[in-house]
């Protein structure tokens, strides 16, 4: 992986952990594929994949769409 495409997948990683986390997901550890990086979240396993082709970078996942479950217990019981 050359350093270009590393601090992009590195700048999609972290857009996509603060896009699951305005929707309360916590993203957990970043795991590598063939062009692309995957994570879950810590609280309740959805996940978020980044991809990083060359031409379009993109990122998917139900952290993206939905609200974490078990945050909205924790936040009730708080």
């Amino acid at each position: 992986m050359t350093a270009g495409i590393a601090h992009q997948l590195a700048t999609l990683q972290r857009i996509a952990a603060y896009s699951a986390g305005v929707r309360g997901h916590e993203v957990g550890e970043w795991h590598m594929g063939e062009n692309f990086a995957v994570a879950g979240c810590i609280r309740c396993g959805a996940e978020v994949r980044v991809y990083f082709p060359a031409l379009q970078p993109e990122m998917d996942g139900s952290t993206l769409e939905q609200p974490c479950k078990q945050h909205a217990i924790v936040e009730r019981a708080a």
